[in-house]
């Protein structure tokens, strides 16, 4: 019995972490799209950079392009 509760609660935690991780993707796309959005348009009415743009196109660099490669960098140190 304690046995079919152990494995029981281990899908639950796998159901669980696996909802976590689809929940951070979500949002992640979901960040990335509302800055991508903030910045481009910025960039095309605006004439000059503000801090509001670079703080945008700062954050846009960092998410897009450093975050994935930590991330595959990382997966694949762990192999």
């Amino acid at each position: 019995m304690w046995n079919r509760a152990k494995k029981l609660l281990h899908q639950f935690l796998n159901i669980l972490l696996a909802a976590i991780l689809v929940l951070a993707c979500i949002s992640y796309v979901g960040i990335n799209s509302i800055l991508f959005t903030e910045v481009i348009n910025d960039l095309r009415l605006d004439t000059y950079v503000g801090l509001d743009t670079g703080f945008g196109l700062t954050l846009l660099v960092l998410l897009l392009g450093w975050g994935p490669v930590w991330l595959m960098r990382s997966l694949r140190n762990n192999r």
